[in-house]
């Protein structure tokens, strides 16, 4: 009489699902991916720039003191004196090195335009989040409870630009 072999089979533990907020369908991974490469994050940039400008803890004690340029300003600040400080969030056209007539002219538009914004602003609020290359502050302003970077460049004074490449503006 032959007895009868058992076969031993490895213990499997029951598997764990993940809970349903980590699933990831695999069309959103291949939608994300294809955005990525694209270049389609660059309409996300906005967005998640905003939403850490809201974030950010301002003081107001600071106060608009010149406009030197569609993105440059001179702060004045209690305990802090005057300095020059460049608004981040958006990229205006250079008043100093431009690249043509339409250039120079948007320019001075970009400029007039900051300048009456600050004018008329009843509130300043500012976050100072380090410094650049040529020794300005680096700042995220709001004029009047407004994101500067966001209303110039809705006003077509500048456009979003948070580091790269810049366009051209003529």
């Amino acid at each position: 009489m032959r007895r009868a072999t058992r076969k031993i089979v490895p213990l499997r533990l029951p598997r764990r699902r993940w809970p349903w907020r980590w699933r990831v369908r695999p069309g959103v991974v291949w939608f994300l991916a294809f955005a990525g490469i694209s270049g389609g994050h660059a309409l996300l940039v906005p967005v998640v720039d905003d939403w850490r400008s809201g974030v950010r803890v301002m003081t107001r004690d600071c106060r608009v003191a010149g406009v030197v340029d569609g993105d440059t300003v001179d702060l004045a600040c209690a305990g802090r004196g005057t300095r020059r400080a460049r608004i981040v969030g958006y990229d205006a056209p250079e008043l100093f090195s431009p690249r043509c007539a339409a250039e120079r002219v948007a320019a001075e538009r970009a400029k007039q335009a900051l300048a009456s914004w600050a004018w008329h602003a009843t509130s300043t609020e500012v976050a100072f989040l380090g410094r650049d290359d040529y020794g300005r502050e680096l700042v995220d302003m709001r004029l009047s409870g407004r994101r500067v970077a966001e209303g110039m460049a809705e006003g077509g004074h500048g456009r979003r630009y948070l580091g790269g490449l810049r366009g051209t503006w003529c």
